[in-house]
């Protein structure tokens, strides 16, 4: 890669973030295997080891990659969702585009939540707790956290009875769930994540529709703000020593 592309910095970090990728796919790092240090792909690049530390955290919030503290970054255990999805959604978005993510998710989640609300049944609301239940349980853990974030959304919108509704969420949950694993690392973040949910659980319960529109544009406001706190943005981590990986 020349000296000019890597003056473009967003774009590249995301190129150089598809090549590995690519390169897991194609096993030459295989499932729990080490990569190596950022010199020595950054020789590879032909970038800066700047450049591979970006690539690389965009990677681990996007589920390929994972840190070991100490220790260096190692490829995870590829799902068969991963696998299928050719180019993760973390890896396609800069700061402006989770901000018009999150914007679109609150401009349809209203109407979604509001309907929920006037519309939900004895078995949606059983659905709505057993998901809340499973983000509680998965305190700590984001990947918990995030799945049973989208299934308590994805039960929300199927109790609105909008079946057209319930498909467009189910296409936009996917990089959706990839900004929550960007931002998710602290455990702050999953106690808010967790008591807005039971206050929109609570809405929905109470079939008050104004105030389930209302938690919902909360919520999204909520992770909005987050996004813009970001300094480099999907950059939630920082590697601070050659192929190690801090969490701030």
């Amino acid at each position: 890669m020349s000296k000019n592309k890597e003056l473009t910095g967003k774009v590249l970090y995301r190129e150089v973030a598809e090549q590995l990728e690519a390169a897991i796919m194609r096993g030459e790092w295989t499932s729990g295997q080490k990569l190596p240090p950022l010199s020595h792909l950054a020789t590879r690049f032909g970038v800066s080891k700047a450049v591979i530390r970006e690539a690389c955290s965009l990677m681990v919030g996007a589920g390929v990659l994972e840190l070991r503290h100490g220790d260096g970054t190692y490829v995870k255990m590829l799902t068969l969702d991963t696998v299928l999805r050719p180019v993760h959604a973390a890896l396609l978005l800069g700061q402006s585009d989770l901000r018009a993510l999150l914007e679109v998710g609150l401009w349809l989640e209203q109407g979604i939540a509001a309907s929920a609300a006037q519309r939900r049944s004895e078995n949606d609301c059983s659905y709505l707790a057993e998901a809340l239940f499973y983000m509680e349980s998965g305190r700590g853990n984001p990947e918990l956290v995030v799945e049973g974030e989208r299934m308590f959304h994805m039960g929300m919108v199927d109790a609105s009875g909008n079946a057209m509704a319930s498909n467009l969420l189910r296409i936009l949950y996917h990089p959706l769930s990839s900004v929550l694993l960007l931002l998710g690392k602290e455990i702050q973040l999953h106690d808010l994540m967790i008591g807005m949910h039971r206050a929109l659980y609570g809405s929905i319960l109470n079939m008050d529709a104004e105030a389930a529109a209302r938690q919902i544009e909360l919520y999204r406001r909520t992770l909005q703000d987050r996004v813009a706190q970001l300094r480099q943005v999907p950059i939630a981590h920082q590697i601070e020593s050659d192929g190690v990986i801090n969490v701030e």
